[in-house]
């Protein structure tokens, strides 16, 4: 079965997504303001692995050459089910409360790329291609990586300014 432009175009954009991601893990071992303890230990060598992971899921879905292939829907499909599996690995992983809202935006990263994935096979499997659900996944694959970079960035100590909710401050009436 021939996939028109579409598959090209989710090949295109995760590779354009992961692309950044490999050098989040170098970033991973930078990590500091949380002393040295064997939690911080355990969650940096998490990481580490978790980032390593996606580096070969993009340098595998660099891989695919045939675009248009049947065999392609099949890999990208199962590299996505992977990347969801490791998704799942680091949002249950144990973080260390000196990186504040990290837990909430690893637990939304990984729902963002269950649905993603879920919303890929439906869109791709299943002897026909639909447009709207590939459109769906492509969103919620961007707002999964939209996570990943606010986690990558407070680890590095920067709270990103996307995240910050603000509260109206009640004055008291005099």
């Amino acid at each position: 079965m021939k996939y028109p432009f579409f598959l090209s175009k989710i090949l295109s954009a995760a590779k354009a997504r992961l692309s950044a991601l490999p050098l989040c893990a170098l970033c991973v071992c930078l990590l500091s303001g949380c002393g040295d303890n064997q939690e911080l230990e355990n969650y940096k060598a998490n990481m580490n692995q978790f980032f390593e992971n996606i580096r070969i899921f993009d340098s595998s879905i660099n891989a695919i050459q045939n675009p248009e292939s049947d065999e392609a829907v099949a890999e990208l499909l199962s590299l996505l089910d992977s990347m969801d599996t490791s998704f799942q690995q680091m949002a249950s992983l144990e973080v260390p409360d000196c990186f504040p809202g990290v837990d909430e935006l690893a637990d939304d990263a990984s729902r963002y790329m269950s649905e993603a994935v879920s919303y890929y096979h439906m869109a791709y499997e299943g002897g026909g291609f639909d447009a709207s659900l590939e459109d769906i996944a492509q969103q919620n694959y961007v707002f999964a990586n939209t996570r990943l970079q606010y986690i990558v960035s407070i680890l590095h100590g920067n709270i990103p300014e996307e995240i910050f909710t603000y509260e109206d401050e009640e004055t008291p009436d005099e």
